[in-house]
This record gives structure tokens, sequence and C-alpha cells, in this order.
């Protein structure tokens, strides 16, 4: 008795998956129509939101662009940039920096007679 009762659970089981399966078939190929619309539905709400987007940038740019920007002097983000920047003059150096007299330096010619250093490193 038992075995009958699981044959007819088993045909009652196949029974229900193939008609599951007929329903599912049948929804997949309703779903595969409305995909191209619904694609064509959401391409247009991302330009939508593209074109808000952009909208919003250029209007925050412009804002940007009239704020007036102060001369904040930044702090340098470690201890020896700072040490640096104080060292360091962001200023050029004035023109009257340095010694004005032009001192002639005497040029010596090269003495060619001791080759005896230039041969040994030749050889």
């Amino acid at each position: 008795m038992a075995s009958i009762m699981l044959e007819y659970l088993y045909a009652l089981s196949l029974l229900s998956i193939t008609i599951t399966l007929f329903y599912l078939t049948k929804s997949c190929f309703t779903f595969k129509g409305e995909i191209p619309h619904q694609g064509e539905e959401i391409t247009n709400r991302i330009e939508k939101v593209h074109g808000v987007l952009d909208e919003l940038t250029d209007i925050i740019n412009e804002f940007a662009q009239s704020l007036p920007i102060p001369d904040i002097a930044q702090t340098p983000s470690n201890p020896l940039m700072a040490i640096l920047n104080t060292l360091i003059s962001p200023t050029p150096s004035p023109l009257g920096h340095g010694n004005k007299t032009q001192e002639e330096w005497t040029l010596h010619e090269i003495d060619e007679t001791n080759t005896t250093q230039t041969e040994t490193i030749n050889q």
C-alpha cells in the first residue's frame, strides 16, 4: 500500500512540475516582449537624470566661479615642510643682492708635459 502511495506522489509531483514549467515558459515569453519597452523607458529616465545633473553642475560651477577666493595661508602637512617654508622665502631675491664688483680670474692652462698620470689611466 505504501509503495502505491509513493507512486501516486511521484506522479502528482511530475504533473505539477510539468504544469509549472508550462506557466514559467509562457511568462518568460511575455517578459521577453516587455524587456525592450522597459529598456527604452529606463534609458529615457537615465537621459532625463543626466540632463538635470548637467544643469546642476553648471549652476554650481557658475556659483563657485562668482565667489571671491580668499587668500588662506595653508599649513604644511608635516614639520619638515614647515621648516623648509620658513627657510626658503617665496619671493625672489632682490636685485641688489650679492656683490656687484666683478673680479677677473686668471685662467690656468693645461700642462700637457705631465702625461704620466693619463698614461697610467689609459693603460
